[in-house]
């Protein structure tokens, strides 16, 4: 049972990272406006504090973050993702801000995705 919980404890469970990238965006992105100006400068320090973030846990695991910030001006965005890994140690979070349950109506003109994947040592 031990080496269960320790499994566990160390494992890359999406539902645990996704909290600490809703909290890094909503950190960075939630209090202003869109400018075009300033979003690689918050593209930068999202992927920086989610990186911290995730070294924070300890978790044996090496960490790749991406971050997209687009301007809502009714233009689609298509994404997709394909990995070829482990699958029973490695995973991935992926965080779209803001979402149907946590709108914001005061920042409505844009919209962030961050995506956290988590590979083993």
């Amino acid at each position: 049972m031990d080496d269960l919980a320790s499994s566990e404890e160390l494992a890359f469970i999406p539902e645990q990272v996704e909290p600490i990238l809703w909290k890094v965006i909503e950190d960075v992105i939630k209090p202003v406006a869109y400018n075009e100006d300033h979003v690689q400068g918050w593209i930068d320090t999202i992927c920086d504090r989610a990186l911290k973030e995730l070294a924070d846990l300890q978790k044996p695991y090496k960490y790749i973050v991406t971050c997209q910030i687009i301007q809502k001006n009714g233009a689609g965005l298509h994404t997709a993702h394909s990995c070829y890994w482990n699958r029973e140690d490695d995973n991935l979070a992926i965080v779209s801000w803001p979402n149907d349950k946590r709108r914001d109506t005061n920042n409505s003109r844009m919209m962030c995705i961050v995506t956290a994947v988590g590979m083993t040592i």
